[in-house]
């Protein structure tokens, strides 16, 4: 890696008035002259290699080292072959390269070392460059390719220098089953496999010797398989495991208390259960232990606590419920962890109370400290000030901490600071802006009772939580110096005032959240200068005035939610165009008039999944051209092996509060397929359109206390993941669709107060919605008192109002049908006689009238009893 900022050019002191010899990263032969070795690593070089640089006119180099530059997406220049008498050792890592690496590589026999790593995604080799390349570099001993697209099976026999050392083709793409003699190789002694999710099948056998060179073994994120404890019992100097994400199970295997030469062993991330074992922390070299993301159960045993070489131990979201120290002194004593620096217990449900004095005395180059959610107690008494000063990460959440320990104040480098949901009273000292200086970019003090707040210093914090406190006044304008800030939640507080417009001036800020307040006034003009928004949560204040038409830039936009508000206006179809507005709440405002669309949006919200104007005076009929475009609603939701929700960048998840089976409930997580549209209480008229019967996807439709007409549209039965239908209140009329008792999955239904009649639908679960069909006279059937006549009518025939009014009904047809047929073979014997005479012409014409005028205008009538 580079050094930090400050470092110059490497060419800077290149003069063309002293030998070159003498310049920075320039080695040469002093018994010839010739240059036979270039490093430019962390050069601050740039721009493309041309195949007529001098570079290639260097017939004797040996070592070229331009690591760490920006080559920024351009192609390592096919003129390689020129050093294949020379060159040893190569590396272009970390140089943004893209494209394919040039397949004359393969040339380069006397290669020794060579570096491709960590270019651009699109960096490629093709597989038969690859196997050239292994196969021609007989003296090759370390080969670096991961982050390099290779895509290949490798073959079931490795033909490979017997010298080579070190082989890392991490993330590389590879396929199949590994080769028989991968573990077995004469001289390898690290091994990377990891992040290659294809690779598949057994474990190869290693060879059961205690010569086996192998040091380093890594692969992690594989779908590979086998009795892989049974193979490492035989690496006898291993001091690096990695098995991460390896779909390990079952308890810690007595086999790996052979590998005494442990330094660091990761199995995090699988299924291990268990208790761990004293053994464990033995090794007298091992370092560092992670095991997080398990289910491992009890305590830990006592002998952790003695373990001086232990430098990172991270043990959080397991199951451990029982005490840190087993069988040893309450509370721990910390003393012998003198070289311990990362601590990670969180998410786990442990028992006891920590002392945060005595733990930052006890271990003093511990920097990285998590016990939120770990079950265990944190208290301090302020007795001792010190921390280590370079600690960069502190997570106490949900430690039943009272107070602000001040030991923070020392740590002047913490990046990471957590201390929610705890019992912090009232103010937050003013020494608190000290805190991490300018290193300080993560701050999370909610869901505690923390009642006002000093000045922030913190100008490159990135993410703020304040939200679920206390906190009264008028909004801190110093949050408005915070250049980088990325998320602000300052939610479920009692912060009053007017919305600052500073806040629209933070280029950085991705997620706004300032619900539950007592904001007023309106709300600034937002992405009107930048549009990286991604979420804006203003509900549950006092705002006023319309939406600001700014919003329609937020091109990032992904929730809106300013619900709960005095806002008016008519409905903002210009949001229409954010093709990632994916929620939309409106609900409980004062906005009113017709859904229309603008001229400009030809496809209105296709991204959407939550659409609530609930509680509003809208008028007019349903918005069915806004129905047809909602195409996230329409594809039938796929099995999903673990729920996906909306987030902001997987860290923050977004939270809504939306009407659901007739209750207000609070989303922590917005699952990405949960489709709700709720358009209830408003003043909507006319049919419920056919088209909703389209959005497969739907799981809530509300369209209650409204002044919808007609019927049920029979294409609601389409709606098969549906888990919550009201069109209640409404002046819906006709039968109830069959077609609602074939969805298995509702869970709520409610019909009533309408003008429904006829029999309920039977089958599936509609007997059991007893409150759902109240105040529709016509109604009856199971679950209603209203029993149904034993003897139905007639099937229903289509009239015109028109000729029932007239007395022209089909009973007359009925009646006069033997009559009708004895008066028409008479007119066509006469028609056939004498011609088609003027009074039957007149007939016929009024006839077709009536027929076209009874298809413009229909209702139902029965037939018979």
């Amino acid at each position: 890696m580079c050094p930090g900022s400050g470092y110059d050019p490497i060419t800077k002191n290149w003069n063309k008035d002293i030998d070159c010899c003498n310049w920075d990263g320039v080695e040469c032969d002093h018994s010839t002259g010739d240059i036979i070795g270039l490093d430019l690593s962390c050069g601050m070089l740039q721009g493309i290699i041309h195949p007529n640089t001098t570079l290639f006119n260097l017939p004797r180099l040996q070592t070229l080292n331009i690591a760490h530059n920006a080559f920024v997406a351009s192609q390592f220049p096919s003129e390689i072959p020129r050093f294949s008498h020379s060159l040893t050792h190569l590396n272009i890592s970390d140089c943004i390269f893209t494209g394919q690496m040039p397949s004359e590589i393969s040339f380069l026999s006397k290669l020794v070392s060579i570096d491709l790593s960590n270019n651009l995604p699109g960096f490629q080799i093709q597989p038969n460059a690859f196997n050239n390349l292994l196969q021609n570099c007989s003296r090759l001993r370390e080969l670096v390719m991961w982050y390099v697209n290779i895509s290949l099976v490798l073959p079931a026999y490795l033909n490979i220098s017997s010298s080579l050392e070190s082989l890392d083709l991490s993330t590389t793409g590879l396929l199949g089953k590994l080769p028989d003699n991968i573990f077995n190789l004469p001289r390898l002694e690290k091994l990377d496999l990891s992040n290659n999710y294809n690779l598949t099948g057994q474990l190869p056998i290693m060879t059961s010797t205690d010569n086996n060179p192998l040091k380093w073994l890594d692969l992690s994120s594989t779908g590979l398989s086998g009795e892989i404890f049974n193979s490492t019992r035989h690496l006898k100097s291993i001091n690096y495991l990695a098995l991460s994400n390896f779909s390990l199970v079952g308890s810690l295997p007595e086999s790996l208390a052979n590998l005494t030469h442990l330094i660091t062993i990761d199995l995090s991330y699988n299924m291990l259960s268990g208790t761990l074992p004293s053994w464990l922390f033995t090794f007298p070299s091992l370092e560092n232990i992670h095991l997080h993301y398990n289910m491992f159960t009890g305590g830990l045993p006592s002998n952790w606590l003695y373990l001086q070489s232990l430098r990172t131990l991270t043990l959080s979201g397991n199951q451990f419920d029982g005490e840190v120290n087993q069988g040893s002194t309450i509370p721990p004593s910390f003393t012998q962890l003198i070289n311990l620096s990362v601590l990670d217990l969180s998410y786990n449900k442990f028992i006891g109370i920590w002392d945060l004095d005595t733990l930052f005395l006890s271990i003093p180059n511990l920097r990285y400290l998590d016990l939120s959610y770990s079950g265990l107690s944190v208290m301090s008494n302020n007795s001792n000030w010190y921390a280590n000063p370079a600690f960069t990460h502190l997570g106490l959440a949900s430690c039943n901490l009272t107070i602000f320990p001040k030991s923070l104040r020392a740590m002047i480098n913490v990046a990471y600071l957590d201390l929610s949901n705890n019992e912090i009273h009232g103010d937050v000292p003013d020494w608190a802006g000290e805190i991490g200086g300018n290193a300080l970019s993560h701050l999370n003090l909610s869901h505690n009772s923390i009642t006002s707040l000093p000045q922030f210093q913190w100008n490159r914090l990135e993410d703020l939580y304040l939200q679920s406190n206390m906190i009264q006044g008028t909004f801190p304008l110093s949050v408005c110096n915070m250049s980088h800030l990325h998320c602000l939640d300052m939610s479920n507080n009692s912060i009053g005032g007017s919305i600052p417009h500073c806040l629209r001036d933070i280029s950085s800020l991705q997620v706004i959240d300032l619900r539950t307040n007592h904001f007023h006034g309106t709300i600034p003009s937002f992405c009107e200068n930048h549009n990286v928004i991604g979420g804006l949560f203003l509900n549950g204040n006092r705002l006023q005035g319309a939406l600001p038409t700014s919003l329609s830039s937020c091109e990032s936009l992904e929730i809106l939610d300013v619900g709960n508000n005095h806002l008016n206006g008519t409905f903002p179809g210009w949001l229409g165009g954010l093709v990632n507005l994916q929620v939309l709440i409106l609900k409980s405002n004062n906005f009113h008039g017709r859904i229309e669309i603008p001229s400009k949006v030809k496809l209105p919200f296709p991204s959407l999944i939550v659409f609530d104007l609930s509680h509003n005076t809208f008028e007019g009929h349903l918005p069915d051209i806004y129905f047809q475009n909602f195409n996230s609603m329409k594809d039938v939701p796929k099995e999903k092996t673990y729920p996906e929700y909306l987030s902001f960048y997987g860290l923050y998840f977004y939270t809504i509060i939306v009407t659901v089976k007739g209750y207000d409930l609070q989303f922590t997580k917005i699952l990405d397929d949960y489709m709700i549209v709720d358009l209830s209480n408003n003043k909507f008229t006319g049919d419920i359109p056919n088209v909703i019967g389209t959005l497969k996807s739907l799981i809530t439709l509300n369209l209650s206390h409204n002044s919808l007409n007609g019927r049920i549209p029979y294409s609601l039965g389409n709606l098969s993941e549906m888990e919550s239908l009201d069109l209640s209140w409404n002046q819906l009329t006709g039968e109830i669709p069959q077609s609602l008792a074939g969805i298995t999955a509702l869970s709520v239904l409610n019909l009533s107060q309408n003008h429904l009649v006829g029999r309920i639908p039977e089958g599936t679960q509609f007997g059991s919605f007893e409150n759902s069909f109240g105040g529709n006279s016509g109604l009856c059937g199971h679950p209603l008192p209203k029993m149904c006549d034993p003897h139905p009518r007639e099937p229903l025939v289509e009239v015109d109002s028109d000729e029932e009014e007239s007395g022209f009904t089909w009973r007359s047809v009925m009646i006069g049908y033997a009559c009708g047929t004895l008066f028409g073979l008479l007119a066509g014997f006469l028609m056939l006689s004498f011609g088609r005479p003027k009074w039957f012409t007149e007939i016929s014409d009024a006839a077709e009238h009536m027929i076209l005028k009874r298809r413009s205008k229909q209702r139902y009538i029965y037939i018979g009893r």
